[in-house]
């Protein structure tokens, strides 16, 4: 089967790694979404486990208790993984505002998605909220065909999220003081943390920590972007240059209809 018959395969998330020849019970709001799809038993599937797993399974059995698939290939660890390892790190945002972030950057690749507080953060997520994204970027890693759905950490302060460890890190600033990142002198980094903020922007204060801690400003262009417009475009950006939406990889993706 070639890459291009399974990326259009209904694709499943199981809750466990697997192996060729196992059989997986699918969990109980997949088996629905198997009857939505009118599948039959014996049609071919995908499935990945969100921890960077992937597989190709044909459906066992399916009734109105459940699914079970058994497995017949087990695909390369990382399927549909960018070979940049970037940290998407954004000030909070209204609700239904971060959760469009989260959703989106899952689709373009992000291995981690760091919120955080600052100066003029207004948001302030609950612990609800946090669950719901890690649910938002497990519906987005299956949709996109990821693997892997991003890490999505624990909302921290600012200082935190400069002392995160990374080949580099990258603050994308609206007062006019950044570069270009298509000029910017920068080998391709194995790891990135690109940090984006609030409605209100950056203080200067921040903007000096940032400095201090070894931080490339990078400019987004003429025009006054919304915190989370700036977020998906930094990320866009930088798998343009460094990951796996670069020149090289033309055609690499698709676009669903």
């Amino acid at each position: 089967m070639t890459a291009q018959t399974r990326s259009h395969l209904p694709r499943f998330l199981i809750d466990r790694a697997a192996a060729p020849g196992d059989t997986v019970p699918l969990r109980s709001d997949e088996a629905k979404h198997a009857r939505v799809r009118r599948l039959s038993v014996g049609d071919p599937v995908a499935l990945f486990d969100g921890a960077g797993r992937s597989y190709v399974a044909t459906l066992e059995s399916l009734t109105r208790e459940g699914a079970v698939v058994r497995i017949s290939e087990a695909l390369p660890e990382g399927a549909g993984e960018s070979s940049l390892e970037l940290t998407l790190a954004v000030a909070a945002l209204k609700a239904d505002r971060f959760d469009w972030v989260v959703e989106k950057s899952t689709e373009l690749g992000v291995a981690r998605i760091q919120p955080f507080t600052s100066t003029h953060t207004l948001a302030h997520p609950s612990h609800a909220r946090q669950a719901r994204w890690h649910q938002i970027a497990l519906a987005a890693a299956k949709q996109c065909g990821r693997s892997a759905a991003p890490a999505i950490g624990a909302p921290s302060d600012f200082a935190a999220v400069l002392a995160l460890p990374a080949a580099a890190r990258l603050l994308f600033a609206e007062d006019g003081s950044g570069a270009s990142l298509a000029t910017l002198p920068l080998a391709t980094p194995a790891s990135i943390v690109a940090v984006v903020g609030a409605e209100g922007g950056f203080t200067a204060d921040e903007l000096a920590a940032a400095r201090a801690a070894g931080c490339h400003l990078i400019g987004l262009g003429p025009r006054i972007l919304r915190a989370e417009t700036a977020a998906i475009t930094a990320a866009a950006l930088c798998q343009a240059r460094w990951g796996d939406l670069s020149a090289g990889c033309a055609g690499a993706f698709s676009v669903e209809r």
